[in-house]
């Protein structure tokens, strides 16, 4: 993102030969000075009631940084916006004045332009500046939104908390009670299993007698009577 940012901000300065191109770093100051004497077909006989100062950035619309007034009889109305209020110093006439921004951010980087209010021709471009700023941006303050904070919902953190302590108390029991139970069932079967798998001494002796066989222990005591005989 701050590449293209660069790149953008290249790309316009190439394009226009007269931007003045200034280059700092966060948290410095930068003065830009607006003066008539840029406008096109200048005269020191027009009359100009005004000057605004817009920014332009790549990603987002012009914004306005200061409106500066000036009526004959009257003192000077210079105004800053809100982002650049108790930071930004205006010495000079309408005509022909500095404006000093101080404590940079990234976010100040773009294009500035001194926009003159010409009567009867209305509105006129005089000046241009090009400014990098090289840093980091700050990070906006978290704001907590009303509806989260423990203030307004007491209770619904109450309500939570009293859920979780019986939702753990109820893991517990069911951990110490349910679960050596369950465990000593499966055992048991387990046990019954084996035991079925076993076979009887007498089921296996009325088997082989009925096919004719007879246990060893037989056989070897006939052998034995025979021999005798």
């Amino acid at each position: 993102m701050r590449i293209l940012s660069c790149f953008t901000l290249l790309l316009f300065l190439y394009a226009n030969a007269d931007n003045n191109a200034v280059w700092r770093a966060s948290g410095e100051n930068v003065t830009l000075r607006c003066s008539v004497a840029g406008c096109p077909n200048s005269n020191s006989n027009n009359e100009y009631e005004g000057m605004y100062l817009y920014l332009n950035q790549y990603h987002e619309e012009q914004k306005e940084v200061q409106y500066y007034h000036s009526s004959p009889g009257t003192p000077d109305n210079i105004a800053a916006r809100e982002r650049y209020k108790d930071r930004i110093q205006t010495n000079g006439s309408l005509k022909d004045h500095t404006i000093t921004i101080s404590r940079l951010t990234v976010h100040d980087s773009g294009f500035y332009r001194c926009v003159f209010i010409h009567f009867p021709h209305g509105r006129v471009t005089c000046s241009e500046h090009t400014l990098f700023i090289k840093g980091v941006a700050p990070c906006p303050p978290a704001e907590v939104p009303p509806a989260l904070t423990c203030k307004n919902h007491l209770p619904l953190v109450l309500i939570i908390g009293a859920a979780c302590t019986v939702c753990t108390i109820a893991t517990i029991i069911f951990i110490l009670l349910i679960v050596p139970r369950v465990r000593r069932w499966v055992c048991s079967r387990r046990r019954a299993r084996r035991v079925e798998r076993v076979p009887n001494n007498e089921y296996v002796y009325e088997v082989m007698t009925a096919r004719g066989l007879r246990p060893a222990l037989e056989q070897s005591s006939s052998s034995t009577y025979t021999g005798i005989a």
